[in-house]
């Protein structure tokens, strides 16, 4: 069981300002990773990996969910700055995971049970025809 992350502090302007000076260069290195992958760009109107760049969580939302949520713990906020990457099919997450792989200079373990995904892309449910 792993417990979900949490802050180094639980300043929640501290927080919001953190969060302001992160999101741009977070979401252009999410864009290059999508990019490497051979996403598209997120204006396009071709099909195909793509990164939809969400707005920093409002405060007024934070609250609610820290309330609601984590008994009033600022640091369990962890989603302020946020997006969303599309893909099409798996072997369009199997292009972005390695790319993430290939860039990590931490190192990443992923069980790599897509790695012999049918030519469709893997358009039935998951596992099916194992």
């Amino acid at each position: 069981h792993r417990s979900k992350p949490r802050q180094v502090h639980g300043d929640i302007d501290l927080l919001f300002d953190e969060a302001t000076m992160v999101n741009e260069p977070f979401l252009d290195l999410i864009a290059s990773l999508v990019a490497g992958a051979g996403g598209v760009d997120e204006s396009s109107a071709k099909p195909g990996l793509a990164l939809k760049r969400g707005p920093i969580k409002k405060p007024g939302r934070a609250l609610q969910k820290l309330v609601r949520l984590y008994g009033r713990d600022v640091a369990m906020l962890t989603d302020l700055v946020r997006c969303l990457v599309l893909a099409e099919d798996l072997h369009q997450v199997q292009a972005l995971i390695a790319t993430l792989e290939a860039r990590s200079v931490v190192g990443m373990a992923f069980d790599h049970q897509w790695s012999n995904l049918p030519a469709n892309g893997g358009g039935g449910r998951f596992g099916e025809g194992d």
